[in-house]
């Protein structure tokens, strides 16, 4: 969590301007306590400490003595899969993006999302993302291994067995997640690599069809 939620605002500006506006800002509690640890801040009221952060984001994106203003707004999305995060989202962004645990637990997490943007009483529905990993070429099992099992290890090794098996590692699989999103709902689908080489990006978009 960053400790100065003005300076992140004006940081998000600064990149949506530069991006023409159209760039996004995700935020989620975070469940890592080392990450915690390296900012120096206690894992105890870190939800009103966040919700007090997204507060001031706002107030400083709707105000006009913080520039720059040449493109808005950057957009705002919150993650997370706890009630408190789907009451943020309705309250203070324009959507919610689930973790990558599927488009079941997507699907769940999106009717969520979507009851508490009504009950706070805003129009429409929020925008819905989800991030989902994949790992191609001939090396797919092992590079997904790798990093995922590194990854999230401090789930412990069932959590991150099973996102290792979710990876998609062939072509077939990742139109098979595109479409099992897209018939959940989802406005976005987020594909992450589980590997740092630039090639990924053509096998995915071959196996998308681009």
């Amino acid at each position: 969590m960053r400790v100065n939620a003005t300076e992140l605002a004006k940081q998000a500006l600064s990149l949506n301007a530069l991006s023409g506006g159209r760039s996004t800002l995700g935020i989620g509690l975070g469940g890592r306590d080392d990450d915690y640890e390296a900012s120096g801040l206690d894992l105890a009221g870190r939800g009103r400490r966040l919700d007090a952060m997204l507060e001031r984001i706002k107030e400083v994106w709707a105000g006009e003595q913080i520039g720059p203003s040449i493109a808005g707004a950057p957009g705002l999305m919150v993650g997370g899969h706890a009630d408190a995060s789907f009451a943020r989202t309705a309250r203070f962004a324009d959507g919610w993006i689930a973790a990558g645990s599927g488009p079941e637990q997507f699907a769940e997490g999106a009717e969520k999302a979507k009851a508490a943007w009504s009950e706070t009483g805003r129009e429409g529905e929020p925008r819905t993302a989800a991030l989902a990993y994949f790992s191609l070429g001939d090396r797919a099992e092992k590079n997904a291994r790798a990093y995922l099992t590194d990854y999230y290890a401090w789930l412990g090794d069932e959590v991150a067995g099973f996102l290792v098996s979710g990876a998609a590692k062939d072509p077939d699989t990742v139109k098979q997640y595109v479409a099992a999103y897209e018939a959940a709902g989802c406005d976005e689908l987020i594909l992450c690599p589980s590997s740092a080489d630039p090639d990924q990006v053509d096998l995915l978009a071959r196996a998308v069809g681009f």
